[in-house]
């Protein structure tokens, strides 16, 4: 097994993005060793944008908690996508992510570079879009955990690089086999 993190890993297919990837923002908050599974999540927004709420999602389940890298500027890009749909954000930045997948019993071929937990326990995994999650939350299938985009496709939200676009899967994260969710074949098939 190579010495390298698992962040590291993730990201040698995608050499040209790694600039997306470093932030010299503050972070949010202090670093923790292995986040507790009931670590709560920001307070509920209070109204949400019109074409969020069409989407039928209580505004409760906006509220995540997301863990990450304190340097992953990737990420910080995505939780901005989310809190520009309503979404309540509170980041917490755990020494090793390793524990955060192995707590949420995420597989290696679904893991990332953060993880998003609802206060219902429903998972995102990546840079999995809004319009996503959304569509997951408003009518979750059943034996569902939540959604992965698995690495970090060039061109899903806070992994932008100008024009360029990968096309991807979600995936469905269940108890068993990962199933397709969406295929995401451009950049406007991301879009609320």
């Amino acid at each position: 097994m190579s010495a390298l993190p698992r962040r590291s890993l993730l990201a040698l297919p995608l050499l040209g993005a790694l600039v997306a990837c470093s932030d010299s923002s503050t972070p949010t908050s202090a670093p923790t060793s292995t986040p507790p599974a009931s670590t709560p999540a920001a307070s509920a927004p209070t109204s949400l944008p019109p074409r969020v709420a069409r989407h039928g999602v209580d505004a409760e389940q906006l509220a995540m908690t997301v863990y990450k890298d304190a340097s992953c500027g990737c990420c910080s890009g995505w939780v901005r996508h989310a809190e520009e749909h309503g979404f309540a954000i509170t980041t917490e930045l755990p020494d090793n992510l390793a524990t955060v997948w192995t707590e949420h019993e995420i597989p290696l071929e679904m893991q990332s570079c953060h993880l998003a937990r609802n206060r219902d326990g429903h998972l995102f995994v990546g840079h999995v879009p809004v319009r996503h999650v959304l569509e997951y939350l408003a009518d979750p299938p059943k034996g569902a955990r939540g959604l992965s985009v698995p690495a970090m496709p060039v061109g899903t939200p806070g992994m932008e690089q100008g024009d360029q676009f990968d096309p991807y899967l979600v995936m469905l994260l269940t108890d068993g086999e990962p199933e397709v969710f969406a295929k995401v074949a451009s950049a406007k098939e991301q879009e609320v």
